[in-house]
């Protein structure tokens, strides 16, 4: 007897800019982020109102000597969501969590004298 689908599984690989589709992305490289983590994706849920299972000493099939954990998240079978839809919900949300790092990183760097030493370029 096959056993039903209870669960979507979502691995961090699916939103890494670094990889190409047939390594194991499936969101654009638009919405892509450059280190997606399981972090990253529990907030994720969090913010969409997701109830999902986290295991962290999994990894995905085809890198299998990453640990990065995946979700499980369960199908409610009366409101059936598609897992790209899913995806696409979530990858959007790691992306900007990304982004807005970036720019206080950057925003901290500047603050912390990037040009320590030197005069900054004149625009």
């Amino acid at each position: 007897m096959l056993r039903r689908k209870r669960f979507y599984v979502i691995y961090p690989e699916y939103f890494d800019k670094k990889l190409s589709r047939s390594q194991g992305r499936k969101v654009s490289l638009d919405i892509a982020a450059e280190e997606p983590s399981l972090k990253k994706l529990i907030f994720a849920c969090k913010k969409l109102k997701i109830d999902y299972e986290e295991e962290e000493d999994k990894s995905y099939p085809t890198r299998w000597w990453e640990q990065n954990g995946r979700l499980l998240i369960p199908i409610d079978r009366k409101n059936k969501v598609p897992k790209s839809e899913i995806i696409d919900q979530m990858a959007d949300i790691v992306r900007r969590i990304v982004h807005k790092k970036k720019i206080k990183k950057k925003k901290q760097q500047d603050k912390d004298g990037k040009y320590a030493g030197r005069t900054p370029p004149v625009r």
